[in-house]
């Protein structure tokens, strides 16, 4: 019989990767034990927002696309303006919009970047047992 689902397409992200762990591992001896300080609520807040802040950044077709219309967008500004009034001439012209988008790009993923490491360093802040708790179930090899 054939599986209805297909194994890599299931949820591989930080926050299901240590639940899953918690849930799979959760009594075996040397395993961490949640310190009272950490509530069953707690730590789940803290994996939610903790997913939430790095997936902010967008999915990897979001990426690309956002990618394509700057890069793009150059060209249509340059296209609207007439080529006598351009700095450069014919092909020139097209390469430097395409450079320039591609510099719009890679500022635009530097500031998605430093949002996301923002966000995840107020998270660990705002949960730091809870971060604790997660980094030594992480750390914990079977």
């Amino acid at each position: 019989m054939k599986e209805w689902h297909n194994p890599s397409t299931l949820l591989n992200d930080f926050q299901h990767k240590v639940e899953n762990k918690i849930k799979r591992l959760d009594g075996t001896p040397g395993f961490p034990v949640r310190s009272e300080k950490v509530s069953e609520e707690e730590l789940s807040d803290y994996l939610f927002y903790y997913q939430a802040a790095l997936d902010s950044g967008g999915s990897e077709r979001t990426q690309y696309t956002i990618a394509g219309i700057l890069i793009v967008l150059p060209i249509l500004v340059i296209s609207a303006i007439p080529d006598k009034n351009l700095p450069f001439t014919g092909m020139l012209s097209v390469i430097m919009a395409v450079a320039i988008g591609l510099v719009l790009f890679v500022i635009y993923r530097i500031i998605s970047s430093i949002m996301v490491k923002t966000k995840v360093r107020k998270v660990k802040s705002e949960y730091p047992e809870a971060k604790r708790y997660v980094d030594e179930v992480l750390a914990f090899d079977k």
